[in-house]
């Protein structure tokens, strides 16, 4: 009873899907294009090439949920040479993300909209033996689907914070049904997997982060080098703010500017590409010295700051760096992935605000590889001490060895499906 109310709401709110989509669609034009696919519609010759095909699926609703697939996807079509691997993403920029594979049997489409018909519809024409959702992708209607179907479908990589828990708690009577259509839960951390059965979930086991276990593109170090001579950056300490996030930046730049540290660059990346032109005029605003990454011609003049207005670099960007302060943490947004920057060997400031990523940020500041501050007034002392060589060393090294320490979950994945497929 409770998810025929729940269908009720989401049919009640379709037409407005359309005026977000326009409106998402100023920043990112890309919103405009695949909307057939968004309501669950599919050509004929679509269901007639699918209807034929073996198909494993996956659904990485944005971009750190698709790196994060990639060490999955290539074992498994190494593995599975006669399977189709169908990618459903939720937004424009994870359908975008680079995922390194050029391969005819992989597929990326948007997921649609969870009314009963478009998840019909959906499972009809792709037809999966086996689903995969990454993290806490939970669409009511499309796992009861599936469960209706006899489609296993596991929830992966899983996580859930202990603001989300106490969310779902008070919705129980929606949450428990559709985590008990679930084949299991793998869990990232032992915290999740307890919560997840505290709200009813069956086959519950603990598969650690699979975001241990990307590796850096292959061509990193070329493309950090060449970055380097663009930016002429030489011989300065570089911190770069990573996948910043609304607002943030400003503050930063406030403290940073108090700050008397020698030779020191900061890169601003900010997490959303539709925010780099934000991000230039708040620059312009406090008259600093600076540069763009998109700059064609940059010359050797001296300047403190550098906008990161560029998509798919950011791991040439770590590769830059002696340190990085996480977006996100510093304003309560949860925090962003610092997985990238350790197995870059580049040690982590955190701010408070780390939900997202509790246990990794935890665990990076016991083992050495982070530091937290309370405050950004903080900045002038943690900064000159973790720009020290000695410093500097033994980070870098805790970075590694926490990296090595939690990799292994892709395995675990895999062999999840060795007696389903």
């Amino acid at each position: 009873m409770i998810r025929f109310f729940y269908s009720l709401l989401v049919y009640f709110l379709l037409p407005f899907t359309v005026i977000k989509l326009i409106y998402r669609s100023f920043k990112q034009p890309d919103y405009l294009k695949h909307w057939s696919e968004r309501y669950g519609f599919y050509s004929t010759s679509t269901k007639k090439i699918w209807g034929k095909r073996k198909t494993f699926w996956i659904h990485a609703v944005s971009v750190g949920e698709t790196k994060a697939a990639i060490p999955f996807i290539k074992l498994f079509l190494k593995k599975y040479p006669h399977y189709h691997l169908l990618m459903t993403h939720g937004t424009p920029t994870g359908r975008a993300t680079s995922i390194d594979i050029k391969n005819v049997r992989v597929t990326r489409i948007y997921l649609p909209f969870d009314t009963v018909d478009a998840t019909q519809r959906f499972l009809n024409t792709f037809k999966p033996e086996l689903g995969f959702l990454l993290e806490t992708e939970l669409w009511f209607n499309l796992i009861h689907q599936a469960h209706k179907k006899s489609i296993p479908l596991y929830l992966v990589n899983a996580r859930l914070s202990e603001k989300s828990f106490q969310l779902y708690k008070k919705i129980s009577l929606l949450i428990k049904p559709s985590l008990q259509e679930l084949k299991g839960v793998l869990a990232q951390t032992t915290n999740d997997a307890k919560r997840f059965e505290t709200l009813g979930a069956r086959g519950v086991e603990v598969m650690g982060n699979l975001k241990f276990d990307v590796e850096p593109p292959r061509d990193t170090n070329i493309q950090s080098t060449a970055l380097k001579k663009h930016l002429r950056l030489k011989n300065q300490s570089v911190l770069l703010i990573a996948s910043s996030r609304q607002d943030e930046e400003e503050i930063i730049l406030q403290s940073l500017l108090k700050l008397q540290i020698k030779n020191l660059v900061t890169i601003f990346v900010p997490r959303h590409p539709q925010r780099f032109k934000e991000v230039e005029w708040m620059l312009k605003k406090y008259r600093v010295s600076f540069i763009k990454r998109s700059d064609t011609k940059i010359t050797a003049k001296p300047y403190q700051f550098i906008l990161g207005d560029s998509m798919g670099e950011m791991y040439s960007y770590y590769s830059l760096a002696n340190i990085a302060l996480m977006g996100g943490t510093i304003l309560p947004y949860g925090g962003q992935n610092l997985i990238e920057s350790m197995a870059m060997k580049v040690p982590v400031i955190l701010g408070l605000h780390t939900y997202n990523f509790h246990d990794i940020s935890n665990e990076a500041i016991r083992l050495g590889a982070g530091i937290r501050i309370q405050t950004l007034d903080q900045l002038e002392k943690v900064l000159p001490e973790m720009l020290k060589s000695s410093s500097q060393l033994k980070m870098k090294k805790a970075c590694d060895d926490m990296i090595k320490k939690y990799q292994g979950a892709t395995l675990k994945m895999l062999n999840k499906i060795k007696s389903r497929i």
